[in-house]
């Protein structure tokens, strides 16, 4: 079936006439031509403007796919391309791996701890190489956590290399041979004991010097530690003598105390402390003719009542004679 086609050709001014479906008519806006138009010709222009709207949207719709098959291709020769890639990395390190020479990095270190536990640290050393065939100075290692660490924690060694294929590439190690404060008192040795008698000789004759008289005996003769299974407090109790003109003897207790301490206990004993005073109340020295006054104590048990005084009910009180 044919369709009228219906010309719009300006017949005055050659110009393109525009449809006025509201008078029924053409209108020429170049040269106000108007020409009415026949029902069978509102019919023609229907049709021809119904064709034209339907070009338009067939060509947009081809327009639309041949715009998706061509992302599409693009996407596919991407997609090609990214695997074509991954696969020739995941060969590459097949192979590359396959050559490098596989070693276990935990081989060649030793993690040494050091310090006080509640402050120990993590050190890692790499042995020497002994010029076989790994040199582990080609392998990067890593501990973690590394500072702040107590007896018993648990740290974890990394370790990565460019040059040998390593297995494993990680290790726990259990932390120990850290120095710990004391807790037992009667574990010391008497050479450790007499190694903190010592120390506390030097502040004791300080307070036994205090006095306007010379003291007849300074001698240790008890020991205290207080402590809540981690930290401490040690106290060295000394008596002291001192002379009355009459010839008698006056009697006093002064107390050296030390907090947090650590003893290395071996053959040659040694001690670290976080600080050390001389402990006690300021009390007369002497009961007679001899004036003069000590930070002390008049007797042993006074002495221990004020050690204790001074403490949380969450310590132990341990007690050695000196």
């Amino acid at each position: 079936m044919s369709v009228d086609v219906l010309d719009l050709t300006c017949p005055k001014c050659g110009g393109t006439m525009e449809p006025d479906r509201a008078k029924g008519s053409l209108h020429c806006p170049y040269c106000d031509f108007e020409q009415l138009l026949s029902p069978s010709d509102e019919d023609t222009l229907e049709a021809k403007a119904y064709a034209r709207q339907k070009g338009i949207l067939h060509a947009q719709a081809e327009a639309e796919n041949e715009r998706k098959r061509k992302i599409r291709k693009k996407r596919l020769i991407l997609f090609g391309v990214v695997a074509i890639v991954i696969s020739s990395l995941i060969l590459i390190s097949c192979v590359y791996n396959a050559l490098r020479t596989k070693v276990d990095p935990f081989n060649y270190i030793t993690v040494e701890f050091s310090g006080k536990t509640g402050d120990g640290s993590a050190e890692i050393v790499i042995n020497d190489a002994d010029g076989g065939e790994v040199d582990p100075h080609e392998i990067t290692y890593s501990v973690t956590p590394k500072h702040y660490l107590n007896e018993g924690d648990r740290v974890t060694v990394t370790a990565v290399s460019s040059t040998y294929a390593l297995s494993p590439t990680s290790k726990t190690y259990t932390v120990e041979g850290l120095d710990n404060y004391l807790t037992e008192l009667d574990s010391l040795s008497d050479k450790a004991v007499e190694m903190i008698h010592n120390k506390s000789d030097i502040l004791v004759d300080r307070v036994a010097t205090s006095a306007f008289v010379d003291a007849t005996s300074v001698t240790p003769c008890m020991m205290y530690l207080t402590t809540d299974g981690k930290t401490n407090m040690l106290y060295d109790v000394y008596r002291i003598v001192y002379p009355e003109k009459d010839g008698s003897e006056c009697e006093r207790f002064a107390v050296i105390y030390y907090k947090n301490v650590i003893v290395h206990d071996t053959d040659e004993p040694s001690m670290s402390y976080d600080s050390s005073m001389y402990y006690g109340q300021i009390i007369e020295a002497l009961n007679k003719t001899y004036a003069g006054y000590i930070t002390g104590y008049k007797t042993l048990k006074d002495a221990k009542a004020d050690v204790l005084s001074h403490q949380s009910s969450a310590v132990t009180l341990q007690e050695r004679e000196a």
